[in-house]
C-alpha cells in the first residue's frame, strides 16, 4: 500500500488530524493481479513501514481486513471500531481512515479496484448494505462462509507450492468470482433474523451514483431530476424507500459528510472548504452547516481536535 489519501491511517494524535488526509492510490504489488491484491497485515506493515501508516488516508480503492490476531481500535469517517480476532473491517473507496496500533494486529488484507467487481454484484452488494456498513464482529470466524470463501481468494493468489499451476486468465477471473462470492456472503451476514428489503431500483443507484459525483456543484432534488430525467417526486420515493430521507436530505447527507472530513483533517479556512463544496461564501456554509448539524463548523471543527487530542 504506497502512499496516498485512502487506506489504513495513522496514530490516534491530534498532530495527525490536522495534517492533511494523504491520497492513497491503487498500486498493487502484483501488475498481473491488476485489479486484486490479497496479503496480510505484516507485509504491508514491512513493505510500507509503520511511518505509512501514521497518518490520515484516504484510499483511492476498497480495503478489506480480516483480523486473525490481536486487539485494536480502527476509526474510519468519526465511527470507532474495536477490532478483535475474526472481525471484519470494510473501509469503502472515498472513506478517511485512522489505524490504530496496527502492531498489535495480524490478519487478512484484501485492496481492490472495484471494476474488480460485475455491475450486478455491486447492485446486489448496495441492496444488502455492504456499502454502508463497515465493521462485520465476529464474520471471519472459521468454519464460516466467508473465511471459506476468503482462504480461497489467498489460495488463488499466493499458489502454494505443489499445488497445480492455474492459467493466468482463468486465476484472475476465478479470483474476481470468489472475491464477489465473499463479498456477497459477508454483506448477507445479518444479526436478525428480519426479512431483506427489496434491491433498490436502478434508478436509485443512478441517483446515487450522480449525487456521489455532483454534490459539491449541485445540492437541489431538482438539479438531479432534470439530470436523470425523473420528477424530484420520484427521486424523494426513492430515496425514502432506499435511504430513509428525501431526496434532498441524501444530497445533504453526503455534504456534511465531505464537509466533517475536510474540518475534521485539513487545516484549511472555512471559507475555503464553502468554496470547494460550491458555497459562494462561508456565511452561507455556516448557515447550512449549523442547520443540518446543530452547530457551526468552527465549533465541530474545535470539538474534534480536543477528542482526538485527549485528556
Amino acid at each position: 500500500m504506497a502512499g496516498g489519501e485512502h487506506g489504513p491511517t495513522g496514530t490516534e494524535r491530534g498532530e495527525f488530524r490536522t495534517s492533511g488526509v494523504r491520497r492513497i492510490p491503487y498500486s498493487p504489488a502484483d501488475a498481473q493481479r491488476s485489479s486484486i491484491e490479497v496479503t496480510t497485515i505484516d507485509r504491508i506493515r514491512t513493505r510500507a513501514g509503520l511511518a505509512e501508516f501514521a497518518a490520515l488516508q484516504r484510499p483511492d480503492f476498497e480495503l478489506l481486513l480480516a483480523i486473525d490476531r490481536g486487539e485494536s481500535a480502527h476509526e474510519v469517517d468519526f465511527a470507532r471500531y474495536a477490532l478483535s480476532a475474526g472481525d471484519v473491517l470494510w473501509v469503502h473507496l472515498g472513506q478517511v481512515q485512522l489505524w490504530g496500533d496496527m502492531r498489535r494486529l495480524e490478519g487478512a488484507v484484501v485492496m481492490f479496484d472495484p471494476i474488480a467487481l460485475p455491475p450486478e454484484t455491486v447492485a446486489l452488494l448496495r441492496s444488502l448494505g455492504g456499502f454502508s456498513r463497515n465493521h462485520w464482529p465476529g464474520a471471519a470466524t472459521g468454519g464460516g462462509a466467508f473465511a471459506v470463501l476468503l482462504a480461497g481468494l489467498t489460495a488463488l493468489a499466493t499458489e502454494p507450492p505443489g499445488a497445480p499451476a492455474i492459467a493466468p486468465r482463468a486465476s484472475t477471473h476465478a479470483a474476481r468470482h470468489t472475491l464477489a462470492a465473499a463479498l456477497l456472503a459477508l454483506a448477507g451476514t445479518t444479526t436478525t433474523r428480519a426479512v431483506p428489503e427489496a434491491e433498490p431500483p436502478e434508478a436509485f443507484h443512478w441517483f446515487f451514483d450522480e449525487v456521489e459525483r455532483s454534490f459539491a456543484e449541485h445540492r437541489t432534488a431538482a438539479w438531479y431530476a432534470r439530470r436523470l430525467g425523473y420528477s424530484e417526486r420520484t427521486l424523494n420515493r426513492l430515496a425514502r424507500a432506499h435511504a430513509g430521507t428525501s431526496a434532498k436530505g441524501l444530497i445533504d447527507r453526503r455534504v456534511i459528510l465531505e464537509a466533517k472530513r475536510l474540518l475534521a483533517h485539513e487545516q484549511i479556512a472555512v471559507a475555503a472548504i464553502a468554496a470547494r463544496l460550491g458555497f459562494d461564501d462561508a456565511a452561507n456554509f455556516s448557515k447550512y452547516f449549523r442547520h443540518r448539524t446543530g452547530t457551526t463548523p468552527g465549533a465541530f471543527r474545535g470539538g474534534e481536535r480536543e477528542e482526538t487530542r485527549g485528556p
